[in-house]
């Protein structure tokens, strides 16, 4: 089952963890190191290292899981540096740890490309233009130094952008499919929080939020 993930962050806030100042820097150091820790360090070789150094392995290295970021990523990242493609999935899995840590709201929802597709096409079916499908949203790419990997993409819709799509579809709900009408309803839940959101973001001297998905199939 894939998911789509909603952020409320201005655009230009997230472009900057991978240029980050240093105080931005440090607040995001701290999450990854809350949110991962330190990579497993291997245990002694024992019988295994009599076999040769083809298949030894130092005691005491690091154990890194493709999608687990590490001290690499996080310095890559924070400095808009190359992210190799081994090395990609772990540095999105970083970014979204970010972004739930910096966002004014999340909401996660699962489903595969088959409904979104479906759901979208139930949108269109009651009138609502393309402009405003959900996986068009991830039409405008988020202009990161950071590569998509297989199965996802990500984009961002501003501010002003969120509401006219909310706008769009609050009255062709009840031509929906119970499915897709609470789908629907679950989404403009969580917009309408955009509101009181962008007051808050003024309140502390935060760009108003706009809206990033991520989309992984």
């Amino acid at each position: 089952m894939g998911s789509i993930r909603l952020y409320a962050i201005a655009i230009g806030e997230l472009r900057d963890f991978f240029a980050a100042p240093p105080e931005l820097a440090a607040r995001l150091r701290r999450v990854a190191a809350t949110d991962f820790g330190e990579p497993k360090r291997t245990p002694s070789a024992g019988r295994l290292g009599q076999l040769g150094p083809l298949v030894r392995v130092p005691p005491g290295a690091p154990v890194v899981a493709p999608d687990v970021p590490t001290g690499v990523e996080v310095a890559q990242l924070l400095s808009g540096q190359y992210v190799p493609p081994h090395r990609r999935a772990a540095a999105w899995r970083l970014l979204a740890s970010w972004l739930r840590a910096e966002s004014w709201g999340r909401l996660v929802i699962e489903l595969d490309a088959a409904q979104l597709a479906a759901f979208d096409f139930d949108l269109s079916r009651a009138g609502v233009s393309s402009q405003f499908a959900l996986g068009g949203t991830v039409r405008e790419g988020l202009g990161v130094p950071l590569s998509a990997v297989p199965g996802l993409a990500a984009g961002y819709v501003p501010g002003p952008g969120a509401k006219a799509l909310a706008a769009a579809w609050r009255p062709v709900l009840p031509e929906l499919t119970p499915e897709h009408r609470a789908l629907g309803e679950r989404v403009l839940d969580w917009l309408a929080g955009f509101d009181a959101w962008t007051a808050g973001a003024a309140a502390v001297g935060r760009p108003a939020p706009d809206l990033v998905v991520v989309l992984r199939f």
